[in-house]
Protein backbone atom coordinates (compact mmCIF):
# COMPACT_ATOMS: atom_id res chain seq x y z
CA UNK A 1 0.00 0.00 0.00
CA UNK A 2 2.86 2.36 0.84
CA UNK A 3 4.51 1.68 -2.54
CA UNK A 4 1.21 2.29 -4.32
CA UNK A 5 0.86 5.71 -2.68
CA UNK A 6 4.47 6.56 -3.54
CA UNK A 7 3.94 5.61 -7.19
CA UNK A 8 0.74 7.66 -7.30
CA UNK A 9 2.48 10.75 -5.91
CA UNK A 10 5.39 10.33 -8.32
CA UNK A 11 2.98 9.94 -11.25
CA UNK A 12 1.12 13.12 -10.32
CA UNK A 13 4.41 14.98 -9.99
CA UNK A 14 5.64 13.75 -13.39
CA UNK A 15 2.36 14.70 -15.04
CA UNK A 16 2.58 18.16 -13.51
CA UNK A 17 6.18 18.44 -14.69
CA UNK A 18 5.84 17.16 -18.26
CA UNK A 19 2.29 18.25 -19.18
CA UNK A 20 3.33 21.83 -20.14
CA UNK A 21 6.18 20.46 -22.26
CA UNK A 22 3.87 18.01 -24.01
CA UNK A 23 1.32 20.78 -24.61
CA UNK A 24 4.01 22.99 -26.18
CA UNK A 25 5.19 20.23 -28.53
CA UNK A 26 1.65 19.28 -29.55
CA UNK A 27 0.69 22.93 -30.03
CA UNK A 28 3.63 23.51 -32.37
CA UNK A 29 2.12 21.01 -34.84
CA UNK A 30 -1.44 22.34 -34.63
CA UNK A 31 -2.78 24.94 -37.09
CA UNK A 32 -3.40 28.30 -35.45
CA UNK A 33 -7.16 28.13 -36.09
CA UNK A 34 -7.43 24.80 -34.30
CA UNK A 35 -5.19 25.98 -31.47
CA UNK A 36 -7.45 28.98 -30.85
CA UNK A 37 -10.58 26.84 -30.85
CA UNK A 38 -12.21 26.07 -27.47
CA UNK A 39 -11.18 22.81 -25.75
CA UNK A 40 -13.24 19.89 -27.01
CA UNK A 41 -14.06 21.67 -30.25
CA UNK A 42 -14.33 19.61 -33.41
CA UNK A 43 -11.61 21.77 -34.91
CA UNK A 44 -8.96 20.18 -32.69
CA UNK A 45 -6.81 17.93 -34.89
CA UNK A 46 -9.48 18.06 -37.57
CA UNK A 47 -6.87 18.35 -40.35
CA UNK A 48 -4.01 16.58 -38.67
CA UNK A 49 -0.56 17.95 -37.70
CA UNK A 50 1.39 20.47 -39.78
CA UNK A 51 5.06 21.40 -39.91
CA UNK A 52 4.49 24.71 -41.68
CA UNK A 53 5.62 26.74 -38.65
CA UNK A 54 8.95 24.94 -38.45
CA UNK A 55 9.38 25.41 -42.19
CA UNK A 56 8.90 29.14 -41.82
CA UNK A 57 11.34 29.38 -38.89
CA UNK A 58 14.10 27.71 -40.92
CA UNK A 59 13.31 29.37 -44.26
CA UNK A 60 12.52 32.92 -43.09
CA UNK A 61 16.24 33.91 -42.89
CA UNK A 62 16.44 33.26 -46.63
CA UNK A 63 13.55 35.60 -47.42
CA UNK A 64 10.92 32.88 -47.84
CA UNK A 65 7.46 34.20 -46.95
CA UNK A 66 4.98 32.34 -44.79
CA UNK A 67 2.83 30.02 -46.96
CA UNK A 68 -0.46 31.71 -46.10
CA UNK A 69 -2.26 29.66 -48.74
CA UNK A 70 -1.36 26.41 -47.03
CA UNK A 71 -4.54 24.29 -46.65
CA UNK A 72 -3.86 23.77 -42.97
CA UNK A 73 -3.69 27.48 -42.21
CA UNK A 74 -6.82 29.60 -42.04
CA UNK A 75 -5.62 32.32 -39.72
CA UNK A 76 -4.53 35.61 -41.27
CA UNK A 77 -0.82 36.28 -40.75
CA UNK A 78 -0.11 39.86 -39.69
CA UNK A 79 2.54 39.86 -37.00
CA UNK A 80 5.32 37.52 -38.18
CA UNK A 81 7.49 40.32 -39.54
CA UNK A 82 7.03 42.30 -36.33
CA UNK A 83 8.04 39.26 -34.28
CA UNK A 84 11.37 39.03 -36.16
CA UNK A 85 11.09 35.28 -36.71
CA UNK A 86 13.81 35.53 -39.36
CA UNK A 87 16.36 36.31 -36.61
CA UNK A 88 15.57 33.23 -34.53
CA UNK A 89 18.28 30.98 -36.00
CA UNK A 90 20.92 33.58 -35.22
CA UNK A 91 19.48 34.17 -31.75
CA UNK A 92 19.54 30.44 -31.01
CA UNK A 93 23.15 30.30 -32.14
CA UNK A 94 23.94 33.26 -29.84
CA UNK A 95 22.50 31.41 -26.85
CA UNK A 96 24.37 28.19 -27.61
CA UNK A 97 27.64 30.07 -28.16
CA UNK A 98 27.30 32.03 -24.91
CA UNK A 99 26.28 28.98 -22.86
CA UNK A 100 29.04 26.78 -24.30
CA UNK A 101 31.69 29.44 -23.60
CA UNK A 102 30.46 29.84 -20.01
CA UNK A 103 30.41 26.05 -19.51
CA UNK A 104 33.98 25.58 -20.79
CA UNK A 105 35.27 28.49 -18.73
CA UNK A 106 33.64 27.10 -15.59
CA UNK A 107 35.09 23.68 -16.39
CA UNK A 108 38.68 24.92 -16.42
CA UNK A 109 38.65 27.81 -13.93
CA UNK A 110 36.53 26.07 -11.31
CA UNK A 111 38.61 22.89 -11.50
CA UNK A 112 41.86 24.79 -10.93
CA UNK A 113 40.39 27.00 -8.19
CA UNK A 114 38.89 24.03 -6.35
CA UNK A 115 42.21 22.18 -6.54
CA UNK A 116 43.97 25.19 -5.03
CA UNK A 117 41.44 25.49 -2.20
CA UNK A 118 41.57 21.78 -1.31
CA UNK A 119 45.19 20.83 -1.99
CA UNK A 120 47.32 23.95 -1.49
CA UNK A 121 48.05 25.97 1.62
CA UNK A 122 48.33 29.68 0.91
CA UNK A 123 47.71 32.84 2.87
CA UNK A 124 44.09 34.02 2.90
CA UNK A 125 42.70 30.76 1.55
CA UNK A 126 39.74 30.62 3.96
CA UNK A 127 38.97 34.32 3.58
CA UNK A 128 39.04 34.13 -0.21
CA UNK A 129 36.82 31.05 -0.28
CA UNK A 130 34.36 32.73 2.09
CA UNK A 131 34.30 35.84 -0.09
CA UNK A 132 33.49 33.71 -3.16
CA UNK A 133 30.56 32.10 -1.37
CA UNK A 134 29.26 35.35 0.11
CA UNK A 135 29.38 37.03 -3.30
CA UNK A 136 26.46 34.83 -4.40
CA UNK A 137 24.23 35.92 -1.53
CA UNK A 138 23.31 39.17 -3.29
CA UNK A 139 20.10 39.05 -5.36
CA UNK A 140 20.96 39.29 -9.07
CA UNK A 141 18.66 42.28 -9.56
CA UNK A 142 20.89 44.30 -7.22
CA UNK A 143 23.81 43.79 -9.60
CA UNK A 144 21.93 44.51 -12.82
CA UNK A 145 22.40 48.29 -12.90
CA UNK A 146 26.08 48.26 -11.72
CA UNK A 147 26.93 45.67 -14.36
CA UNK A 148 25.16 47.73 -17.01
CA UNK A 149 27.18 50.83 -16.04
CA UNK A 150 30.40 48.79 -16.04
CA UNK A 151 29.73 47.24 -19.44
CA UNK A 152 28.74 50.61 -20.84
CA UNK A 153 32.06 52.05 -19.65
CA UNK A 154 33.87 49.15 -21.34
CA UNK A 155 31.92 49.63 -24.56
CA UNK A 156 30.41 46.14 -24.39
CA UNK A 157 26.69 46.95 -24.50
CA UNK A 158 24.99 44.93 -27.26
CA UNK A 159 28.01 42.65 -27.35
CA UNK A 160 27.94 38.95 -26.49
CA UNK A 161 31.20 39.37 -24.58
CA UNK A 162 29.36 41.32 -21.90
CA UNK A 163 26.82 38.60 -21.16
CA UNK A 164 29.52 35.92 -21.25
CA UNK A 165 31.54 37.78 -18.60
CA UNK A 166 28.50 38.33 -16.40
CA UNK A 167 27.37 34.70 -16.65
CA UNK A 168 30.87 33.48 -15.75
CA UNK A 169 30.98 35.72 -12.69
CA UNK A 170 27.51 34.56 -11.60
CA UNK A 171 28.05 30.82 -12.12
CA UNK A 172 31.70 30.41 -11.10
CA UNK A 173 31.20 30.69 -7.29
CA UNK A 174 28.73 27.80 -7.26
CA UNK A 175 30.98 25.72 -9.51
CA UNK A 176 33.97 26.31 -7.23
CA UNK A 177 31.97 25.49 -4.09
CA UNK A 178 30.59 22.29 -5.64
CA UNK A 179 34.01 21.11 -6.83
CA UNK A 180 35.65 21.90 -3.49
CA UNK A 181 33.19 19.52 -1.84
CA UNK A 182 33.73 17.00 -4.63
CA UNK A 183 37.55 17.15 -4.47
CA UNK A 184 37.43 16.51 -0.73
CA UNK A 185 35.97 13.05 -1.46
CA UNK A 186 38.97 12.12 -3.63
CA UNK A 187 41.78 10.38 -1.71
CA UNK A 188 44.79 12.66 -1.66
CA UNK A 189 47.09 9.60 -1.56
CA UNK A 190 46.73 9.01 -5.30
CA UNK A 191 48.02 12.53 -5.98
CA UNK A 192 50.87 12.15 -3.50
CA UNK A 193 51.84 8.88 -5.17
CA UNK A 194 52.03 10.66 -8.53
CA UNK A 195 54.24 13.40 -7.05
CA UNK A 196 56.55 10.78 -5.53
CA UNK A 197 56.87 9.17 -8.98
CA UNK A 198 58.12 12.48 -10.36
CA UNK A 199 54.96 14.12 -11.70
CA UNK A 200 54.80 17.91 -11.58
CA UNK A 201 51.89 19.72 -9.96
CA UNK A 202 50.27 20.44 -13.33
CA UNK A 203 50.78 16.83 -14.48
CA UNK A 204 49.12 15.65 -11.27
CA UNK A 205 46.13 17.91 -11.86
CA UNK A 206 45.88 17.07 -15.56
CA UNK A 207 46.41 13.31 -15.46
CA UNK A 208 45.24 12.33 -11.97
CA UNK A 209 42.83 14.76 -10.32
CA UNK A 210 40.79 15.87 -13.34
CA UNK A 211 40.18 12.34 -14.73
CA UNK A 212 39.12 11.11 -11.29
CA UNK A 213 36.86 14.13 -10.80
CA UNK A 214 35.47 14.01 -14.36
CA UNK A 215 31.94 13.32 -13.13
CA UNK A 216 31.91 16.44 -10.98
CA UNK A 217 33.54 18.53 -13.71
CA UNK A 218 30.98 17.47 -16.28
CA UNK A 219 28.19 18.15 -13.79
CA UNK A 220 29.26 21.76 -13.23
CA UNK A 221 29.75 22.24 -16.98
CA UNK A 222 26.18 21.09 -17.55
CA UNK A 223 24.88 23.28 -14.74
CA UNK A 224 26.74 26.30 -16.14
CA UNK A 225 25.44 25.66 -19.66
CA UNK A 226 21.81 25.40 -18.56
CA UNK A 227 22.02 28.38 -16.21
CA UNK A 228 23.54 30.59 -18.91
CA UNK A 229 21.19 29.34 -21.62
CA UNK A 230 18.11 30.19 -19.52
CA UNK A 231 19.30 33.48 -17.97
CA UNK A 232 17.02 36.43 -18.77
CA UNK A 233 17.65 39.39 -16.46
CA UNK A 234 21.17 40.42 -17.49
CA UNK A 235 20.61 39.45 -21.12
CA UNK A 236 17.60 41.78 -21.16
CA UNK A 237 19.66 44.64 -19.71
CA UNK A 238 22.80 44.20 -21.80
CA UNK A 239 21.55 42.93 -25.17
CA UNK A 240 19.07 45.30 -26.73
CA UNK A 241 19.73 44.77 -30.44
CA UNK A 242 17.75 41.95 -32.02
CA UNK A 243 20.77 40.38 -33.75
CA UNK A 244 22.68 39.87 -30.47
CA UNK A 245 19.78 38.80 -28.26
CA UNK A 246 19.56 35.42 -26.58
CA UNK A 247 16.60 33.05 -26.61
CA UNK A 248 14.95 34.09 -23.28
CA UNK A 249 14.89 37.75 -24.32
CA UNK A 250 13.48 36.90 -27.75
CA UNK A 251 10.75 34.70 -26.30
CA UNK A 252 9.79 37.43 -23.84
CA UNK A 253 9.41 39.90 -26.72
CA UNK A 254 7.17 37.42 -28.53
CA UNK A 255 5.01 36.86 -25.46
CA UNK A 256 4.48 40.61 -24.96
CA UNK A 257 3.80 41.42 -28.63
CA UNK A 258 0.50 43.00 -29.62
CA UNK A 259 -0.48 39.94 -31.69
CA UNK A 260 0.36 36.71 -29.91
CA UNK A 261 0.76 33.97 -32.47
CA UNK A 262 0.49 30.84 -30.35
CA UNK A 263 1.38 28.15 -32.88
CA UNK A 264 4.54 29.99 -33.95
CA UNK A 265 5.47 30.64 -30.33
CA UNK A 266 5.09 26.95 -29.48
CA UNK A 267 7.32 26.05 -32.43
CA UNK A 268 9.98 28.48 -31.19
CA UNK A 269 9.72 27.10 -27.65
CA UNK A 270 10.10 23.54 -28.90
CA UNK A 271 13.21 24.44 -30.87
CA UNK A 272 14.73 26.23 -27.87
CA UNK A 273 14.50 23.03 -25.83
CA UNK A 274 16.56 21.02 -28.33
CA UNK A 275 20.03 22.40 -27.41
CA UNK A 276 19.39 21.70 -23.72
CA UNK A 277 18.17 18.18 -24.43
CA UNK A 278 21.17 17.49 -26.67
CA UNK A 279 23.57 18.89 -24.05
CA UNK A 280 22.07 16.72 -21.31
CA UNK A 281 22.12 13.56 -23.44
CA UNK A 282 25.71 14.11 -24.57
CA UNK A 283 27.01 14.88 -21.11
CA UNK A 284 25.16 11.99 -19.45
CA UNK A 285 27.20 9.63 -21.62
CA UNK A 286 30.37 10.79 -19.86
CA UNK A 287 29.10 10.86 -16.26
CA UNK A 288 30.17 7.73 -14.44
CA UNK A 289 29.75 7.64 -10.67
CA UNK A 290 31.77 4.42 -10.42
CA UNK A 291 34.92 6.38 -11.31
CA UNK A 292 34.96 7.89 -7.85
CA UNK A 293 34.57 4.51 -6.17
CA UNK A 294 37.47 3.14 -8.18
CA UNK A 295 39.67 6.19 -7.85
CA UNK A 296 42.26 4.38 -5.73
CA UNK A 297 43.21 2.27 -8.78
CA UNK A 298 44.71 5.35 -10.43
Amino acid sequence: MRNLISYFIITIFLLFLFSPIAFIIIGSFMPETELRAPPGSRLWFARGPTTVYYQYVFLAPFGIEFPSNDPYIRYEIRSLVILNIAYFSRILLNSVLVAATVALTNFFLASLAAFAFTRLNFRGRVSLFTFILVSRLLPPIVLAVPYYVLMQALGLINNLTSIILVHIVLSLPFSIWYLVLYYRTIPIEIEEAARVDGATLWQTVRHITMPVASTGLIAIALFSFLASYNEFLFAHFLLGRIDVQTVPVFIASMATATDVYWAMMYSILTLTMLPMIVAVLLILRFINISKLAGAIRY
